[in-house]
């Protein structure tokens, strides 16, 4: 009887802990909308039958962007640029209604600029349901058909849906980034504010004294006037790197604090890679220390270095969240999944014994669709 309740008890925290794995991946999807896109692309799929997903927002110049999708054989719908107007896409968000066509390269409804990409991938029926939030398209949704059929109410309905939920995620996603650029800048300006006082008033405090010296020394003091020289040139290159790095902490990433250096990091990332990153914090983040943060930081960018070395993603996700009584990180990537000997390299193993040494834990799982997560937990004293 014992037996019985113990295994009952666990398949209930089972049960309540794959309910918060969902909730926060619910969560993930309103602040990211990469995986807000990626989970669309996917579930156009499931919940209307369609052979392919496709999903992408309206970016800069009202350009719909199809950044991500879920069943295609080609490439060529892979981040295709759509104008407003042209194509089915193009035309639904125009529009502002849904919009679909029998068989596309046929249709008389619509521009035909895509025929050539529609027709690698086999594409006849088309769907496509503008994502409207706030009087503003935030994208589109796209199922499609490699024969030609039928979408029905209840179809059509399943995409209006997705389409409502997905442009609530995109717009909390804008939101969000803007509300984590504003408070980045704001740090930066606090840093710059302070060393441009204290830092910058002492420099020119002691320029001001070296060329007061120079003023008031003996002529015939050759070298001590040389010394002086030297030291007024030596100061004013300081001074013009302190400049310098006063106004990079003006225009650039935050320094200090884990959220500030998982930010930094992943704007470094996508600067250097090419591939979206991004940083978000789930709820309030206790301070964790500064050897902690050491240590995490240290490990979020292991992470990162394996998805630039072994991935081949198109985007990245970083996320902080109070857990268990400590701060957990995860890294996930839409990638291609890394090698056995990348995910068990010399590097992984080392983060992995720091954080054992704090009572911490790395593990590596793969997303159900596509890429991998490490998962990084840290104790807090």
């Amino acid at each position: 009887m014992a037996q019985q309740h113990r295994a009952e008890r666990a398949a209930e925290h089972g049960r309540r802990f794959e309910h918060l794995i969902d909730e926060h991946a619910q969560v993930l999807h309103l602040l990211d909308d990469a995986a807000a896109l990626r989970g669309l692309a996917r579930r156009v799929r499931e919940e209307t039958g369609a052979h392919i997903g496709l999903a992408g927002p309206v970016e800069a110049e009202q350009m719909l962007v199809l950044r991500q999708w879920n069943g295609t054989w080609a490439t060529g719908l892979h981040d295709l640029h759509v104008a407003m107007g042209r194509g089915l896409g193009g035309l639904a968000a125009a529009e502002r209604r849904p919009v679909w066509v029998a068989d596309y390269c046929a249709s008389e409804l619509i521009t035909h600029d895509f025929d050539i990409p529609i027709s690698a991938d086999g594409i006849k029926t088309m769907l496509a349901v503008p994502m409207v939030r706030a009087g503003r398209v935030q994208g589109v949704v796209y199922a499609a058909m490699r024969e030609v059929s039928y979408f029905g109410g209840r179809q059509l309905d399943a995409a209006v849906h997705l389409a409502d939920s997905g442009g609530l995620a995109l717009q909390t996603a804008s939101a969000a980034r803007r509300q984590r650029e504003q408070a980045a800048a704001a740090e930066r300006r606090r840093i710059a504010a302070e060393l441009h006082d204290s830092v910058g008033a002492r420099l020119f405090r002691i320029g001001a004294e070296l060329r007061d010296l120079r003023t008031h020394a003996d002529s015939d003091s050759t070298e001590l006037l040389d010394r002086l020289a030297s030291l007024e040139d030596q100061l004013a290159e300081t001074a013009s790197a302190f400049r310098d790095s006063v106004h990079a902490l003006d225009h650039d990433e935050p320094v200090g604090g884990l959220a500030s250096a998982l930010s930094r990091d992943c704007a470094a990332f996508q600067r250097r890679t090419g591939t979206s990153a991004q940083a978000v914090e789930i709820g309030q983040i206790p301070d964790c220390g500064q050897h902690r943060t050491r240590v995490l930081v240290a490990a979020a960018r292991e992470a990162l270095l394996n998805v630039e070395k072994h991935a081949g993603a198109r985007s990245v996700l970083i996320s902080t969240i109070a857990l268990d009584g400590g701060v957990a990180i995860s890294v996930a990537d839409d990638g291609n999944g890394w090698s056995e000997p990348a995910g068990n390299g010399i590097g992984l193993r080392t983060t992995a014994d720091r954080l054992a040494e704090l009572g911490g834990t790395l593990s590596v799982v793969a997303n159900e669709d596509g890429g991998l997560t490490v998962r990084i937990w840290i104790p807090l004293p």
